[in-house]
């Protein structure tokens, strides 16, 4: 089965609670996926053991590969990611999802991602989470720091391998939320 991991980061600030930024670009709320755009997308392709990354100059290039892929993993990839491909780049890969966030929340018995995030179920599986915030990625972006959006991109993408290899290995992850609980999941 080929199977591909990825992830995106945007480059339009969502507004929230604090005062906008003087010169940082801002969509018009969570649900503007198209005014979010995209600035990076990095994915591991386990069929040649390899990292990528996509820039606006290749994207079609990750839109083959992923279409090409029998099964695409991700971490909130349904509510989020895949939304910003529909809108941004007419894919919507849906189908051939698994979505790792998903699939703890379902196995937890719970609907809503609370205690959920990439970070907290990376710490409680590997004991070190994410190397930053993502909500600071696209002011990195539009400030010209691409290299760390890039490279924080990639980081999640590892982190989120190396949830999908656990569940593939062990049947499941930890609980962020309490991480002596096992979360049996739905194997891929």
């Amino acid at each position: 089965m080929k199977t591909l991991v990825y992830d995106l980061e945007i480059i339009n600030c969502v507004p929230g609670k604090d005062k906008p930024l003087d010169g940082i670009k801002y969509c018009q709320g969570w649900g503007d996926h198209a005014g979010m755009g995209i600035s990076v997308i990095g994915a591991f392709d386990y069929s040649t053991q390899r990292y990528r990354v996509f820039l606006e100059d290749n994207f079609d290039a990750f839109v083959n590969l992923a279409r090409d892929s029998d099964l695409l993993v991700t971490f909130n990839g349904i509510a989020f990611d895949h939304k910003v491909l529909a809108a941004c780049l007419n894919f919507n890969p849906i189908l051939k999802d698994y979505d790792l966030l998903l699939e703890m929340t379902k196995a937890a018995g719970v609907y809503n991602a609370k205690g959920f995030s990439l970070d907290a179920t990376s710490r409680a599986n590997f004991k070190n989470g994410k190397s930053g915030d993502g909500r600071l990625a696209p002011i990195n972006w539009q400030e010209g720091h691409r290299g760390n959006v890039i490279d924080y991109c990639l980081e999640d993408v590892r982190l989120t391998k190396a949830l999908f290899d656990r569940v593939k290995q062990t049947g499941g992850l930890r609980d962020p939320r309490d991480p002596s609980r096992f979360l049996e999941m739905r194997k891929p």
